[in-house]
Order: structure tokens, then C-alpha cells, then sequence
């Protein structure tokens, strides 16, 4: 994959209105990306883009209230071509972002 990596076309129509999600996007340094099954990373679309494994998880309570958005928060180590990623999200199926990991 070449970097710059930004997804594109990423609209769909459900119930005769029109959404668009940003995709996914990884440069050199960030990373915007889909956790999915068996450590699969994908872009929005689903095509896999690199691999991830869960590293920690905890439960998602923010400010005293549990989030909306999951029972857990995660975080992964992802590897795209030969760099390797920190994220954070809400597991499979979810957003996660992250930055690149030095070294």
C-alpha cells in the first residue's frame, strides 16, 4: 500500500438518505482504520489494509457513566506494510485511531 492511504467513495443511501463516513486513512505517522475478526484491520469498504492484536482492554466508564459506544475500550497494536501502529477503539467492526509507533 502506498502512503498516503485515503479512502474515497465512502457514501451510502438507507431509507432515501445519503451518508458519508471519512474512511479509512493511514500516512506515515496516524491511522484511521477498522478492527475486524481474526486480527484482520480493513479499510471502511472492508477490503483488509493490515493486521492488529488486542493488547489491553478495559471496562468503558467515562466520567463516572458508562459509554454508549461499547462495554469495553481497546487497545491494539496494528501493522500496515512494514509500520507498526498503536489504536484505540471499541473493537471489531469499530473505528479505531492511532499513531505510529517509533522505533
Amino acid at each position: 500500500m502506498e502512503l498516503p492511504y485515503i479512502e474515497k467513495d465512502c457514501t451510502f443511501n438507507h431509507e432515501g438518505h445519503t451518508y458519508t463516513s471519512g474512511g479509512a486513512l493511514v500516512t506515515p505517522e496516524r491511522i484511521v482504520a477498522y478492527p475486524a475478526k481474526d486480527g484482520v484491520l480493513r479499510n471502511w469498504h472492508g477490503h483488509q489494509i493490515g493486521t492488529y492484536r488486542i493488547v489491553n482492554k478495559q471496562r468503558a466508564i467515562f466520567f463516572g457513566r458508562r459509554s454508549w459506544q461499547g462495554s469495553h475500550y481497546y487497545y491494539m497494536r496494528a501493522r500496515v506494510g512494514d509500520v507498526m501502529y498503536s489504536l484505540r477503539g471499541f473493537g471489531e467492526g469499530m473505528v479505531a485511531t492511532g499513531k505510529r509507533i517509533k522505533g
